[in-house]
């Protein structure tokens, strides 16, 4: 589970910097990020700008380098810092490829449950109705508004670990490199002018 929290971590903290980048001529990046919560309203958010549009429209849309960008800019910048942009604008395509393959409806379902619980059962067969493969677990959460107890159960088997634990690792590689090129487009755009 604790594989599991990460995995929703890093697509919660990539989708809140996301949305943060867009929309810092309105608000203060730090204050937007801080304040994001993974609900269906963010989601959708998000959803709406990304569903859809390829890696170059999103980083333009977000203000950030695209490849062309910073091929146009290879002769201006220093080999070094060529390399890095290059990195790290294909880390951003890679990690937004990556959110856009997870399974929304389970990524709100899980946030929200782990908010309010971590209670792990790897048996639900006293729940009515409620049966899992010997290779999953369930999260159980009781929500107080409606007096039920829902399991969402996981497969935990170590190919579907290793999945969550490569999709972390893109996702959280791809929000660091999104915030370096935020903090460090100015010289793509000074070697393009």
């Amino acid at each position: 589970m604790r594989i599991v929290q990460e995995y929703l971590a890093a697509a919660e903290e990539f989708i809140g910097l996301y949305l943060a980048l867009r929309g810092r001529g309105v608000h203060p990046v730090v204050r937007t990020f801080m304040g994001f919560r993974l609900n269906p309203a963010s989601l959708a958010a998000f959803l709406n700008l990304t569903q859809g549009r390829d890696a170059a429209w999103i980083m333009r849309d977000l203000g950030l380098p695209t490849v062309a960008d910073v091929e146009r800019a290879r002769g201006e910048v220093p080999r070094r810092q060529y390399k890095q942009f290059r990195a790290a604008v294909h880390s951003v395509a890679g990690g937004l490829q990556r959110v856009a393959k997870v399974e929304h409806g389970a990524l709100l379902r899980l946030c929200d449950g782990l908010r309010e619980s971590q209670a792990l059962a790897d048996r639900v067969d006293w729940l009515p109705d409620r049966r899992m493969n010997p290779d999953q677990v369930a999260l159980l959460v009781l929500d107080q508004r409606q007096r039920t107890m829902a399991a969402h159960t996981l497969a935990v088997d170590e190919q579907q670990l290793e999945r969550f634990v490569d999709a972390t690792g893109t996702i959280t590689a791809a929000g660091r490199d999104m915030v370096w090129l935020y903090l460090h487009m100015r010289d793509v755009e000074s070697a393009l002018d």
